[in-house]
Order: C-alpha cells, then structure tokens, then sequence
C-alpha cells in the first residue's frame, strides 16, 4: 500500500506534509516573540526563527543542497537586492506623485514636526527594520519555501516541472493574497492586487534561483509606502511616516483606507515593477528562463548535486 506520508522513492516526507510542518513551526515562532517588550527586536527574532526553520526544512526535511535555497550571498545577490529595493522605491515614488497630483491625498505636515525634531527619525527606524524584517521572512515562506515544495508535489504524470512551476508561483501567491484578507479594510481589489504582486515577487525567484530581488522589492515597497509617503499598508495605518497626507480621491483609484495595493494606482506599480525588473535582469545579462531548479525533477537536480 502506498504511503501517502512518506515518498520512499525520494526517501523523505512528501511535499504537502513537510509544506504543513514549515507552516506549523512558523505559525508557532511567530508567537513567541510577543514576549519581547521592543517592537524591532520582535521582528529581528521572527526573521532569526524563520531563517533557522528553513535552513533545518530546506536541508534536512526537504534534503536539497543549500546551493538552492536563494541565499547564497554572492556579489550578484547583494547588486539584485539593491536592485531590487532601488526599484520599488522609484515605483512608490511615482505612485505617490500620480495619487496627488490628480488629487488624490494632500500633504498635512512632516514627520519631523508631528514627533519633534529630536527623536522623529525613531519610531521610523524601527518601522525600517519591521519592514527589513517582514521582507525578509515573508519571502522566505511564501517564495523560498512554498513555490519548490509545491512544485515538486504537482510534478506528476504529466505535469512537466516547468508546468509544476507556473502553477505553485500561483497557488503560492494565491495563499499570499488571502493572507492579507483579514487585514483592515481589505477588499477583493487588494486581496486580487496581492495574489499579482505575490507573482511579481515570483518571478526574479524563478529567474535567478535568488531570493534578493524578491527580498529587496518587498521590504522597499512596503517601506516606502508606509514610512516615507505614508499610505497605509496593508491596511495598517503608519503614524510616523516622513510625509504625512490624508487621502481623499477615489478608492478605486488610490486604494483608500487598505493603501494603494487596493487600487489602480498600486495595480500600475506592480505591472511597472515587474516591467522594470525585467529590463534589470536583462541589462544584467541574466538569462531570461527559469533555473535548472524549476526545469526539471527533484530526483534529477538531488542525483546531479550528489555527483
């Protein structure tokens, strides 16, 4: 009879129990750093937590080499992630400028004059290390972890790799964009806008076998939004943001009470983002097609990495 827990041909748990281990051990990290009296060091222990659990998952549970885990620190690694975090904050930016220029929010004040002018840069460097931190860890789980295990479960009959591929970026977006439904204000616009964004933040993932891109993207857009515009995020409202507005145009245009992710606006940032990470990789010299890691079986990348 087959087990449906264990692959004895891979000779290791199969993918939809080790996917629900990671979920569960995180869930369960994620909890304990409400012990912590700091905000920022709550987030740096969330970020510790998940990257240990994924190298324990990914090397022991999941048995690949680390050389696919998408955090080998390269100087390429290091240029995407700046890249990375390069583009989403010009993206923001013109976001930002298009919302109020078609007078969609107006400029109330600074952070510096609502907090005081010797301790307002504070509250905004812990919101620069939640956001370092949330980049960091989110993509962790919903890329690094959940696309190649989700991917080698579908890599059946015939489901070709690649196939397997395309269908657990989206699956693995999907989940990305009905995590954030409970989120304040939340609409089927923002929980659509998300599961895109979740493919935007898929696709440097799939090209490069690196998480950089990915990590850069997702922490600079979020911190950008929130702690230098001062959009909400995700619904989350941020008090001590450079900028500070109140919006007022059409949520259908700039997200409204979610941020601009539940609007058109936040829907023309992405398809920019990933247009402009396209012309990157490009200029980069990067081949434009997925790693040998989404191409082909687990068993045939394991056996060639054992050679």
């Amino acid at each position: 009879m087959k087990n449906i827990f264990f692959s004895v041909e891979e000779q290791r748990m199969r993918s939809l129990f080790r996917i629900i281990l990671f979920l569960f051990l995180f869930s369960f990290g994620v909890a304990l750093p409400s012990i912590i009296p700091f905000t920022a060091l709550q987030y740096v222990s969330i970020s510790l937590f998940t990257l240990v659990l994924y190298y324990v998952m990914f090397r022991f549970v999941d048995q690949r080499s680390w050389v696919h885990s998408g955090l080998v620190i390269s100087k390429a690694w290091l240029k995407e992630l700046l890249a990375g975090i390069v583009i989403a904050a010009l993206v923001m930016g013109v976001i930002f400028l298009f919302i109020w220029q078609t007078d969609g929010l107006e400029i109330n004040g600074f952070g510096w004059e609502r907090n005081g002018q010797k301790y307002w840069l504070i509250p905004i460097s812990v919101f620069f290390v939640q956001m370092a931190s949330v980049g960091f860890y989110e993509e962790l789980l919903s890329r690094g972890y959940l696309i190649p295990n989700i991917k080698e479960g579908l890599s059946i009959g015939n489901i070709s790799p690649f196939k397997a591929t395309l269908i657990s970026v989206f699956v693995s977006s999907a989940l990305f964009g009905i995590a954030h439904a409970a989120n304040p204000d939340a609409s089927y616009t923002a929980v659509f806008n998300i599961l895109l964004a979740g493919i935007m933040l898929a696709i440097p993932y799939i090209i490069t076998g690196r998480l950089a891109l990915s990590i850069g993207l997702h922490f600079s857009w979020n911190f950008f939004q929130g702690g230098v515009y001062g959009f909400r995020v995700s619904g989350m409202e941020i008090r001590n943001s450079v900028i500070q507005i109140q919006q007022k145009g059409p949520d259908w245009w700039t997200g409204g009470a979610f941020g601009p992710e539940a609007g058109l606006a936040g829907l023309l940032g992405i398809i920019a983002i990933i247009l402009l990470t396209f012309v990157y990789l490009r200029h980069s010299g990067v081949d434009l097609n997925p790693v040998r890691l989404f191409k082909i079986h687990y068993a045939d990348y394991r056996n060639s990495d054992n050679k």
